[in-house]
Protein backbone atom coordinates (compact mmCIF):
# COMPACT_ATOMS: atom_id res chain seq x y z
CA UNK A 1 0.00 0.00 0.00
CA UNK A 2 1.64 3.37 -1.25
CA UNK A 3 0.39 6.97 0.20
CA UNK A 4 1.63 8.90 -2.79
CA UNK A 5 1.43 12.23 -1.08
CA UNK A 6 3.41 10.64 2.18
CA UNK A 7 6.30 9.33 -0.37
CA UNK A 8 6.19 12.88 -2.38
CA UNK A 9 7.19 14.65 0.79
CA UNK A 10 9.43 12.24 2.37
CA UNK A 11 11.51 13.04 -1.40
CA UNK A 12 11.38 16.42 -0.44
CA UNK A 13 12.40 16.90 3.05
CA UNK A 14 15.20 14.14 2.76
CA UNK A 15 16.18 16.38 -0.69
CA UNK A 16 16.39 19.44 1.74
CA UNK A 17 18.49 17.35 4.13
CA UNK A 18 21.06 16.27 1.50
CA UNK A 19 21.41 19.91 -0.25
CA UNK A 20 22.05 21.34 3.84
CA UNK A 21 18.44 23.44 3.46
CA UNK A 22 17.10 21.78 5.92
CA UNK A 23 17.69 21.74 9.23
CA UNK A 24 16.91 18.63 11.14
CA UNK A 25 16.42 19.74 14.93
CA UNK A 26 13.22 21.12 13.65
CA UNK A 27 11.99 17.47 12.22
CA UNK A 28 13.77 15.27 14.84
CA UNK A 29 11.12 15.67 17.94
CA UNK A 30 8.33 14.87 15.33
CA UNK A 31 9.71 12.17 12.86
CA UNK A 32 11.07 8.39 13.55
CA UNK A 33 12.79 6.23 11.30
CA UNK A 34 9.40 3.76 10.93
CA UNK A 35 7.38 7.04 9.83
CA UNK A 36 9.01 6.73 6.45
CA UNK A 37 7.33 4.11 4.39
CA UNK A 38 10.12 3.76 1.87
CA UNK A 39 12.98 1.34 2.72
CA UNK A 40 15.44 3.24 0.91
CA UNK A 41 14.09 6.53 2.51
CA UNK A 42 14.42 4.68 5.97
CA UNK A 43 18.11 4.35 5.38
CA UNK A 44 18.89 7.94 4.63
CA UNK A 45 16.59 9.60 7.05
CA UNK A 46 18.60 7.12 9.53
CA UNK A 47 22.00 8.57 8.41
CA UNK A 48 21.38 12.12 8.81
CA UNK A 49 19.85 11.41 12.24
CA UNK A 50 23.17 9.73 13.22
CA UNK A 51 25.09 12.53 11.39
CA UNK A 52 23.42 14.63 12.90
CA UNK A 53 23.82 13.18 16.79
CA UNK A 54 27.59 13.60 16.06
CA UNK A 55 27.08 17.14 15.10
CA UNK A 56 28.58 16.49 11.88
CA UNK A 57 27.41 17.57 8.40
CA UNK A 58 24.56 15.39 6.47
CA UNK A 59 25.19 16.49 2.77
CA UNK A 60 24.96 13.73 0.00
CA UNK A 61 28.89 12.99 0.62
CA UNK A 62 28.16 12.38 3.80
CA UNK A 63 25.06 10.34 3.65
CA UNK A 64 26.00 8.48 0.93
CA UNK A 65 29.46 7.48 2.54
CA UNK A 66 27.92 6.18 5.61
CA UNK A 67 25.12 3.95 3.78
CA UNK A 68 28.04 2.68 1.83
CA UNK A 69 29.77 1.20 5.10
CA UNK A 70 26.86 0.08 6.13
CA UNK A 71 26.27 -2.07 2.95
CA UNK A 72 22.67 0.06 2.40
CA UNK A 73 23.63 0.84 -0.86
CA UNK A 74 23.14 -1.84 -4.06
CA UNK A 75 19.96 -1.93 -6.59
CA UNK A 76 18.00 -3.87 -4.09
CA UNK A 77 18.32 -1.29 -1.13
CA UNK A 78 19.15 2.18 -2.53
CA UNK A 79 20.60 1.96 -6.19
CA UNK A 80 23.46 4.69 -6.76
CA UNK A 81 21.58 6.57 -8.85
CA UNK A 82 18.81 7.39 -6.36
CA UNK A 83 20.40 10.15 -5.02
CA UNK A 84 20.51 11.89 -8.24
CA UNK A 85 16.82 11.24 -8.73
CA UNK A 86 16.05 13.07 -5.35
CA UNK A 87 17.88 16.20 -5.92
CA UNK A 88 15.71 16.34 -9.20
CA UNK A 89 12.68 16.67 -6.82
CA UNK A 90 10.95 19.61 -5.13
CA UNK A 91 13.21 20.48 -2.24
CA UNK A 92 11.26 21.63 0.62
CA UNK A 93 11.85 24.99 1.97
CA UNK A 94 12.91 25.88 5.57
CA UNK A 95 9.77 27.40 6.48
CA UNK A 96 7.79 24.51 4.98
CA UNK A 97 9.92 21.39 6.56
CA UNK A 98 7.92 21.24 9.51
CA UNK A 99 4.93 20.92 7.44
CA UNK A 100 6.50 18.25 5.19
CA UNK A 101 7.43 16.63 8.59
CA UNK A 102 3.75 16.54 9.66
CA UNK A 103 3.14 15.25 6.44
CA UNK A 104 5.12 12.30 6.96
CA UNK A 105 3.62 11.55 10.36
CA UNK A 106 0.23 11.97 9.07
CA UNK A 107 0.75 9.26 6.24
CA UNK A 108 2.38 7.01 8.80
CA UNK A 109 -0.64 6.84 11.77
CA UNK A 110 -2.80 6.37 8.83
CA UNK A 111 -1.01 3.13 7.74
CA UNK A 112 -0.18 1.91 10.97
CA UNK A 113 -4.08 2.43 11.23
CA UNK A 114 -4.81 0.38 8.46
CA UNK A 115 -2.84 -2.73 9.35
CA UNK A 116 -3.49 -3.05 12.88
CA UNK A 117 -7.16 -3.35 11.67
CA UNK A 118 -6.33 -5.19 8.74
CA UNK A 119 -4.32 -7.78 11.98
CA UNK A 120 -8.00 -7.16 13.46
CA UNK A 121 -9.88 -8.46 10.73
CA UNK A 122 -7.84 -11.18 10.12
CA UNK A 123 -8.00 -12.71 14.07
CA UNK A 124 -11.95 -12.32 13.94
CA UNK A 125 -11.70 -14.80 10.63
CA UNK A 126 -10.82 -17.08 12.84
CA UNK A 127 -12.95 -18.90 14.89
CA UNK A 128 -10.77 -19.50 18.05
CA UNK A 129 -10.19 -15.85 18.95
CA UNK A 130 -12.60 -14.23 21.53
CA UNK A 131 -14.14 -10.74 20.01
CA UNK A 132 -13.77 -8.58 23.14
CA UNK A 133 -9.98 -9.92 23.34
CA UNK A 134 -9.54 -9.26 19.35
CA UNK A 135 -11.64 -5.98 20.12
CA UNK A 136 -9.14 -4.84 22.76
CA UNK A 137 -6.36 -4.95 20.84
CA UNK A 138 -7.26 -3.12 18.10
CA UNK A 139 -8.47 -0.04 20.73
CA UNK A 140 -4.95 -0.87 22.65
CA UNK A 141 -2.55 -0.49 18.93
CA UNK A 142 -5.00 2.38 17.99
CA UNK A 143 -4.77 4.27 21.11
CA UNK A 144 -0.85 3.66 21.14
CA UNK A 145 -1.13 5.13 17.71
CA UNK A 146 -2.58 8.43 18.93
CA UNK A 147 -0.19 9.04 21.40
CA UNK A 148 2.69 9.28 19.00
CA UNK A 149 1.00 12.22 17.45
CA UNK A 150 2.75 15.55 17.66
CA UNK A 151 1.36 17.60 20.90
CA UNK A 152 2.42 20.37 22.74
CA UNK A 153 4.68 19.17 25.27
CA UNK A 154 6.92 22.50 25.83
CA UNK A 155 5.12 25.30 28.46
CA UNK A 156 6.05 28.82 28.80
CA UNK A 157 6.39 29.06 32.61
CA UNK A 158 5.22 33.64 31.93
CA UNK A 159 2.05 31.38 30.87
CA UNK A 160 2.00 29.03 33.61
CA UNK A 161 2.08 32.07 36.38
CA UNK A 162 -0.67 33.99 34.74
CA UNK A 163 -2.72 30.36 35.23
CA UNK A 164 -1.76 30.28 39.07
CA UNK A 165 -2.27 33.70 39.80
CA UNK A 166 -6.02 33.15 37.93
CA UNK A 167 -6.21 30.58 39.92
CA UNK A 168 -5.82 32.36 43.53
CA UNK A 169 -7.91 35.05 42.51
CA UNK A 170 -10.65 33.07 42.28
CA UNK A 171 -10.31 31.31 44.88
CA UNK A 172 -10.21 34.30 46.92
CA UNK A 173 -13.55 35.52 45.17
CA UNK A 174 -15.41 32.41 46.13
CA UNK A 175 -14.87 30.30 43.45
CA UNK A 176 -14.38 26.51 44.01
CA UNK A 177 -11.38 25.07 42.24
CA UNK A 178 -12.56 21.45 42.36
CA UNK A 179 -15.29 19.26 41.80
CA UNK A 180 -18.20 19.20 44.24
CA UNK A 181 -19.39 15.68 45.13
CA UNK A 182 -21.81 16.46 48.15
CA UNK A 183 -19.31 15.92 50.63
CA UNK A 184 -17.35 19.34 52.01
CA UNK A 185 -14.77 17.75 54.38
CA UNK A 186 -13.63 15.25 51.77
CA UNK A 187 -13.90 17.04 48.98
CA UNK A 188 -12.16 20.30 50.63
CA UNK A 189 -9.35 17.60 51.06
CA UNK A 190 -8.97 15.21 48.06
CA UNK A 191 -10.10 18.20 45.82
CA UNK A 192 -11.12 16.41 43.02
CA UNK A 193 -10.30 17.65 39.31
CA UNK A 194 -11.57 17.41 35.69
CA UNK A 195 -9.31 14.04 34.11
CA UNK A 196 -8.53 12.83 37.75
CA UNK A 197 -8.62 8.46 38.05
CA UNK A 198 -10.35 8.59 41.90
CA UNK A 199 -10.05 5.35 43.53
CA UNK A 200 -12.73 3.96 45.71
CA UNK A 201 -12.11 0.71 47.25
CA UNK A 202 -13.20 -1.51 50.13
CA UNK A 203 -13.96 -4.63 51.38
CA UNK A 204 -17.29 -6.18 50.66
CA UNK A 205 -20.54 -4.63 52.58
CA UNK A 206 -18.50 -1.73 53.20
CA UNK A 207 -20.52 0.90 50.54
CA UNK A 208 -17.73 1.45 48.06
CA UNK A 209 -21.24 1.49 45.53
CA UNK A 210 -23.24 3.40 47.64
CA UNK A 211 -20.42 5.93 47.97
CA UNK A 212 -20.05 6.56 44.27
CA UNK A 213 -22.96 6.28 43.79
CA UNK A 214 -24.15 9.40 46.29
CA UNK A 215 -21.08 11.47 44.46
CA UNK A 216 -22.39 10.73 40.84
CA UNK A 217 -26.22 11.67 41.84
CA UNK A 218 -24.53 14.95 43.13
CA UNK A 219 -22.67 15.63 40.71
CA UNK A 220 -25.85 14.40 37.73
CA UNK A 221 -27.47 17.55 39.72
CA UNK A 222 -25.05 20.25 40.12
CA UNK A 223 -22.99 19.59 36.82
CA UNK A 224 -22.45 20.40 33.43
CA UNK A 225 -22.96 17.25 31.00
CA UNK A 226 -24.05 13.69 31.83
CA UNK A 227 -22.92 11.55 34.57
CA UNK A 228 -22.21 7.70 33.45
CA UNK A 229 -22.98 4.99 36.30
CA UNK A 230 -21.36 1.85 34.90
CA UNK A 231 -22.53 -1.02 36.65
CA UNK A 232 -21.35 -5.14 35.89
CA UNK A 233 -22.87 -6.44 39.14
CA UNK A 234 -26.50 -4.03 40.89
CA UNK A 235 -28.91 -4.07 37.53
CA UNK A 236 -29.91 -0.74 37.05
CA UNK A 237 -33.42 -0.83 39.19
CA UNK A 238 -31.84 -1.85 41.82
CA UNK A 239 -29.47 0.85 41.66
CA UNK A 240 -32.52 3.67 41.38
CA UNK A 241 -33.71 2.65 44.31
CA UNK A 242 -31.07 3.03 46.35
CA UNK A 243 -30.31 6.46 44.43
CA UNK A 244 -33.77 7.75 45.18
CA UNK A 245 -33.89 6.10 48.60
CA UNK A 246 -30.90 8.24 49.37
CA UNK A 247 -32.74 11.26 48.02
CA UNK A 248 -35.75 11.05 50.02
CA UNK A 249 -34.27 10.06 53.16
CA UNK A 250 -36.23 6.90 53.83
CA UNK A 251 -35.23 3.09 54.17
CA UNK A 252 -34.99 1.56 50.92
CA UNK A 253 -37.41 -1.60 51.57
CA UNK A 254 -40.05 0.94 52.65
CA UNK A 255 -39.44 2.67 49.21
CA UNK A 256 -39.79 -0.24 47.25
CA UNK A 257 -43.09 -1.14 49.45
CA UNK A 258 -44.70 2.06 48.98
CA UNK A 259 -44.65 2.32 52.71
CA UNK A 260 -43.89 5.80 52.82
CA UNK A 261 -45.89 8.28 55.86
CA UNK A 262 -46.61 11.58 54.86
CA UNK A 263 -43.67 13.92 55.20
CA UNK A 264 -41.88 10.95 53.35
CA UNK A 265 -44.53 10.97 50.07
CA UNK A 266 -43.81 14.68 50.37
CA UNK A 267 -40.01 14.56 49.83
CA UNK A 268 -40.94 11.32 47.20
CA UNK A 269 -42.93 14.30 45.36
CA UNK A 270 -40.19 16.80 45.26
CA UNK A 271 -37.01 14.53 44.65
CA UNK A 272 -39.84 13.08 41.49
CA UNK A 273 -40.22 16.87 40.32
CA UNK A 274 -36.31 17.39 40.44
CA UNK A 275 -35.65 14.55 38.56
CA UNK A 276 -35.20 16.19 35.42
CA UNK A 277 -32.08 18.05 36.37
CA UNK A 278 -30.01 14.69 36.88
CA UNK A 279 -28.26 14.26 34.12
CA UNK A 280 -27.50 10.90 34.91
CA UNK A 281 -27.27 7.38 32.56
CA UNK A 282 -27.13 3.94 33.82
CA UNK A 283 -24.89 1.52 32.09
CA UNK A 284 -25.90 -2.20 33.15
CA UNK A 285 -23.36 -4.58 31.20
CA UNK A 286 -21.62 -7.86 32.07
CA UNK A 287 -17.76 -8.38 30.65
CA UNK A 288 -17.40 -4.45 30.71
CA UNK A 289 -14.16 -3.73 28.85
CA UNK A 290 -12.34 -0.28 27.75
CA UNK A 291 -14.02 0.11 24.06
CA UNK A 292 -17.41 -0.59 25.81
CA UNK A 293 -16.33 2.54 28.06
CA UNK A 294 -15.44 4.40 25.50
CA UNK A 295 -17.86 3.73 22.93
CA UNK A 296 -20.90 4.56 25.31
CA UNK A 297 -19.05 7.99 26.27
CA UNK A 298 -18.48 9.06 22.66
CA UNK A 299 -22.50 8.26 22.20
CA UNK A 300 -23.21 10.31 25.34
CA UNK A 301 -20.79 13.11 24.15
CA UNK A 302 -22.47 13.50 21.07
CA UNK A 303 -25.85 13.49 22.55
CA UNK A 304 -25.29 15.84 25.49
CA UNK A 305 -22.33 17.72 24.44
CA UNK A 306 -20.19 16.69 27.48
CA UNK A 307 -19.39 14.03 30.36
CA UNK A 308 -19.19 15.59 33.32
CA UNK A 309 -18.05 11.82 35.42
CA UNK A 310 -17.85 8.82 34.98
CA UNK A 311 -18.43 5.56 37.84
CA UNK A 312 -17.47 2.11 37.23
CA UNK A 313 -18.22 -0.90 39.55
CA UNK A 314 -15.66 -2.37 39.40
CA UNK A 315 -12.14 -3.08 38.19
CA UNK A 316 -12.02 -6.37 39.33
CA UNK A 317 -15.72 -7.58 37.43
CA UNK A 318 -14.29 -6.06 34.14
CA UNK A 319 -13.92 -8.49 31.49
CA UNK A 320 -10.80 -10.20 30.59
CA UNK A 321 -8.58 -9.20 33.55
CA UNK A 322 -8.31 -12.75 35.28
CA UNK A 323 -6.05 -15.34 34.44
CA UNK A 324 -2.18 -15.12 33.21
CA UNK A 325 -0.76 -11.76 33.27
CA UNK A 326 -3.42 -10.17 35.27
CA UNK A 327 -1.24 -7.69 37.18
CA UNK A 328 -0.54 -5.97 33.75
CA UNK A 329 -3.74 -6.56 32.19
CA UNK A 330 -4.91 -4.62 35.03
CA UNK A 331 -2.58 -1.66 34.40
CA UNK A 332 -3.11 -1.77 30.95
CA UNK A 333 -6.81 -1.10 32.11
CA UNK A 334 -6.24 1.18 34.67
CA UNK A 335 -3.59 3.31 32.16
CA UNK A 336 -6.71 3.62 29.07
CA UNK A 337 -9.20 4.72 32.07
CA UNK A 338 -6.86 7.61 33.02
CA UNK A 339 -6.30 8.98 29.69
CA UNK A 340 -9.87 8.54 29.10
CA UNK A 341 -10.82 11.00 31.49
CA UNK A 342 -8.30 13.43 30.21
CA UNK A 343 -9.22 13.11 26.61
CA UNK A 344 -13.07 13.78 28.09
CA UNK A 345 -12.24 16.31 30.61
CA UNK A 346 -14.19 14.27 33.04
CA UNK A 347 -13.36 12.63 36.54
CA UNK A 348 -13.15 8.67 36.61
CA UNK A 349 -14.57 7.16 39.82
CA UNK A 350 -13.19 3.44 39.64
CA UNK A 351 -14.22 1.31 41.88
CA UNK A 352 -11.87 -1.44 43.43
CA UNK A 353 -12.07 -4.33 45.77
CA UNK A 354 -9.28 -5.09 48.36
CA UNK A 355 -6.93 -7.83 49.50
CA UNK A 356 -7.98 -10.71 51.95
CA UNK A 357 -5.59 -9.94 53.69
CA UNK A 358 -7.10 -7.08 55.59
CA UNK A 359 -9.53 -9.39 57.32
CA UNK A 360 -6.32 -10.74 58.94
CA UNK A 361 -5.01 -8.15 60.68
CA UNK A 362 -6.20 -6.29 64.25
CA UNK A 363 -6.17 -3.16 62.69
CA UNK A 364 -8.35 -3.78 59.63
CA UNK A 365 -8.05 -0.16 58.20
CA UNK A 366 -6.71 -0.47 55.05
CA UNK A 367 -3.35 0.73 53.16
CA UNK A 368 -2.56 1.30 49.73
CA UNK A 369 -0.73 -2.31 49.69
CA UNK A 370 -3.89 -3.86 50.18
CA UNK A 371 -5.03 -2.75 47.19
CA UNK A 372 -5.72 -5.94 44.76
CA UNK A 373 -2.71 -5.82 41.71
CA UNK A 374 -1.77 -2.43 43.72
CA UNK A 375 0.98 -1.46 42.03
CA UNK A 376 -0.62 -0.54 38.90
CA UNK A 377 -3.56 1.00 40.90
CA UNK A 378 -1.95 3.02 42.95
CA UNK A 379 0.53 4.21 40.30
CA UNK A 380 -2.28 6.04 37.43
CA UNK A 381 -4.61 7.15 40.15
CA UNK A 382 -4.78 10.66 41.57
CA UNK A 383 -6.42 9.64 44.57
CA UNK A 384 -7.54 6.20 46.34
CA UNK A 385 -10.19 6.37 48.74
CA UNK A 386 -10.71 3.41 51.53
CA UNK A 387 -14.01 3.19 53.36
CA UNK A 388 -13.74 1.18 56.47
CA UNK A 389 -16.38 1.00 58.82
CA UNK A 390 -16.04 -0.16 62.52
CA UNK A 391 -19.25 -1.35 63.53
CA UNK A 392 -19.09 -4.01 60.67
CA UNK A 393 -16.19 -5.35 62.20
CA UNK A 394 -16.90 -5.13 65.99
CA UNK A 395 -20.77 -5.26 66.11
CA UNK A 396 -20.93 -8.71 67.13
CA UNK A 397 -19.08 -8.56 70.46
CA UNK A 398 -20.68 -5.08 71.25
CA UNK A 399 -17.43 -3.41 71.45
CA UNK A 400 -17.42 -0.13 69.16
CA UNK A 401 -18.77 3.28 69.67
CA UNK A 402 -18.90 4.00 65.99
CA UNK A 403 -22.12 2.77 65.62
CA UNK A 404 -23.11 3.89 62.47
CA UNK A 405 -19.86 5.86 61.12
CA UNK A 406 -17.55 5.16 58.33
CA UNK A 407 -13.84 6.05 57.98
CA UNK A 408 -13.10 7.72 54.75
CA UNK A 409 -9.55 7.06 54.14
CA UNK A 410 -7.95 9.55 51.82
CA UNK A 411 -4.42 7.34 50.93
CA UNK A 412 -3.28 9.17 48.08
CA UNK A 413 -4.10 12.70 46.72
CA UNK A 414 -1.90 13.81 44.00
CA UNK A 415 -4.35 17.35 44.57
CA UNK A 416 -3.52 18.11 48.35
CA UNK A 417 -3.12 15.56 51.62
CA UNK A 418 -3.92 12.87 53.09
CA UNK A 419 -6.52 12.11 55.91
CA UNK A 420 -9.72 10.66 57.17
CA UNK A 421 -12.88 11.90 56.93
CA UNK A 422 -15.51 10.82 58.92
CA UNK A 423 -19.35 10.18 57.37
CA UNK A 424 -22.28 8.55 58.41
CA UNK A 425 -23.43 5.45 57.01
CA UNK A 426 -27.04 4.85 56.72
CA UNK A 427 -27.14 1.87 54.59
CA UNK A 428 -30.85 1.38 55.07
CA UNK A 429 -31.55 4.45 53.10
CA UNK A 430 -28.26 3.88 50.44
CA UNK A 431 -26.34 6.55 51.65
CA UNK A 432 -23.47 8.40 53.20
CA UNK A 433 -24.28 11.78 54.62
CA UNK A 434 -22.32 14.73 56.05
CA UNK A 435 -24.71 14.83 59.21
CA UNK A 436 -25.00 12.69 62.24
CA UNK A 437 -26.95 11.13 63.28
CA UNK A 438 -30.20 11.06 60.91
CA UNK A 439 -33.23 12.22 62.98
CA UNK A 440 -36.45 10.46 61.02
CA UNK A 441 -38.77 13.70 60.78
CA UNK A 442 -39.05 15.95 57.90
CA UNK A 443 -37.67 19.34 59.10
CA UNK A 444 -34.41 17.64 60.21
CA UNK A 445 -33.64 15.45 57.06
CA UNK A 446 -31.15 18.00 55.32
CA UNK A 447 -31.31 18.04 51.45
CA UNK A 448 -29.01 15.46 50.46
CA UNK A 449 -25.13 16.39 50.40
CA UNK A 450 -25.22 19.18 52.74
CA UNK A 451 -24.73 19.72 56.04
CA UNK A 452 -26.98 19.94 58.38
Amino acid sequence: MIITNGIQAEKSILNSFLGFDGDFDVTSDLLTVDDFQAIRHQYIYQAVADLAAENKPYDLVMVSDLMAERGQIGDDKCPSGYFAQLFDMPRASPRSLRSHAELIKASSLRRRSINALKQGLYSLEDAESKTNDVNNKILSALANLEGSVDEKEIFDIDDMIDGLVERIQSANDGVKLYIDTGFPELDNLMRLKAGNLCIVAARPSQGKSLLAMNMQTHLAKYQDGVSVFFSIEMDEADLTNRMFAAEIGVPIDRLIAGQMNEDEQARFQKVITARAQMKIKIVRKTGLTVSHIRTHMNKLKREYGKIGSVCIDYLQLMDGLNGDDSVKKIGATTQALKAMGAEFECPIILLSQLNRAVESRPNKRPVLSDLRDSGSIEQDADQVLFIYRDDYYKKKDGSTELDGMAEIIVAKNRNGGTNTVRLAFEGHMGRFSNHMPYHDSFNDVPEYGKKA
